[in-house]
């Protein structure tokens, strides 16, 4: 990587109450010709995952900048503290509607002539996939994931069965929850600060409302992919101690991706969890990332 530079940020938000989505749009003083990455965080949490540590080291969207790259980061609907919502408005919020604002946001802030890197985390995974293949291909140059795909997010594979289903929702329980995202590698001091900064105002009450709502299962297949063949060049990176994303079941993915996308990288990290851009070591895998980016001209 390149020595850091300085960089410039814009806030702004698009849509209605009570689905408004909030963004940050980092500029470098010193750009490169290279995409522009929108960075979207998973359920349960807001975007400034992507900004900082809870230790207060740079999280990976002032890295990227910091490396000559324009970046977005984006706060889903309901999840900005600036635009909270009611129980009954979190019940209605659909993964279309999400995608409809980040499309929003993309056309509002960056130029049709700039391509377009989507960063998905966990959750965010699956609407960069259907964004990049099936709303904005012509404008997407590459997909970028952390823990974004796997049985969480795409699929629940049968039993014995080791196939793709789409079309079943994946609903998780606060004890999941808990487990998950409660990383080894924050310092136990720091658990608390990750908690009240990170975590959306609605997180605790999200799995409770959804997993009583029927219309989660209608709205489910939504994130599907209907056009495989316009997935672009995808890097996505997991880390061996996240439960929900082993590596054997992520090979089922990686072989439906390789069908259509022969550039399809997969790595696993031996010192991370769900929670890899506030860990202590985030540098080094987003250096990972931005090595990737640079080899491909992107």
């Amino acid at each position: 990587m390149r020595k850091p530079g300085a960089y410039i940020v814009k806030q702004g938000s698009v849509g209605v109450k009570p689905y408004v989505m909030a963004y940050k749009h980092y500029f470098p003083v010193r750009p490169t010709p290279s995409a522009v990455v929108v960075f979207i965080h998973g359920g349960g949490h807001a975007s400034r995952v992507w900004a900082e540590t809870p230790d207060g080291r740079p999280g990976w969207a002032p890295i990227f900048a910091a490396q000559g790259r324009e970046v977005v980061t984006l706060d889903w609907a309901c999840a900005s503290r600036e635009f909270p919502c009611s129980d009954a408005a979190l019940c209605r919020l659909t993964q279309s509607k999400n995608m409809t604002l980040i499309a929003k946001v993309v056309a509002c802030e960056i130029p049709s002539t700039r391509k377009i890197v989507f960063f998905g985390w966990s959750m965010g995974g699956p609407q960069a996939f259907k964004l990049a293949a099936d709303i904005l291909p012509r404008r997407t140059a590459a997909i970028l994931g952390y823990a974004a795909t796997g049985p969480l997010n795409f699929f629940k594979p049968k039993s014995n069965a080791p196939k793709l289903d789409l079309t079943k929702p994946y609903v998780i329980s606060n004890q999941a929850l808990d487990k998950l995202w409660d990383s080894p590698f924050l310092a136990d001091k720091w658990k608390a600060v990750y908690k009240k900064r990170y975590v959306m105002p609605y997180a605790p009450r999200m799995a409770a409302i959804q997993s009583k709502d029927p219309r989660v299962k209608r709205e489910w297949p939504s994130l599907t992919i209907k056009r495989p063949r316009n997935i672009p060049p995808v890097l996505l990176v997991n880390g061996l101690r996240d439960t929900g994303h082993a590596p054997e079941k992520e090979k089922i993915f990686a072989a439906w991706i390789r069908q259509t996308q022969k550039d399809a990288t997969f790595k696993f990290l031996r010192d991370f969890s769900h929670l890899g851009m506030l860990a202590r070591g985030n540098e080094r895998i987003a250096k990972i990332y931005l090595d990737w980016l640079k080899r491909r001209g992107i």
